[in-house]
């Protein structure tokens, strides 16, 4: 089942941390869906569920919590 807040580990797909990444160097959803050849709402759907995912409310913040945990370098 869905477990949400303090189920198990926390984990993103590739796809998630692949959209986080491109923000973080500043990209808009526009920038990243062009670059990975997906709509832009696609982008802020997979930016909105790792937000969830991590507990937090902003694109910035989820860029934050990737980095602090080491998920990107």
């Amino acid at each position: 089942g869905a477990r949400r807040g303090s189920g198990g580990p926390v984990r993103l797909t590739p796809r998630q941390l692949e959209c986080l990444k491109w923000a973080g160097e500043g990209k808009s959803s526009v920038d990243i869906a062009s670059i990975l050849g997906i709509s832009p709402a696609t982008v802020d759907g997979h930016i909105a569920e790792a937000c969830m995912r991590l507990g937090v409310r902003t694109r910035i913040q989820a860029i934050v919590e990737v980095y602090r945990r080491g998920w990107l370098q």
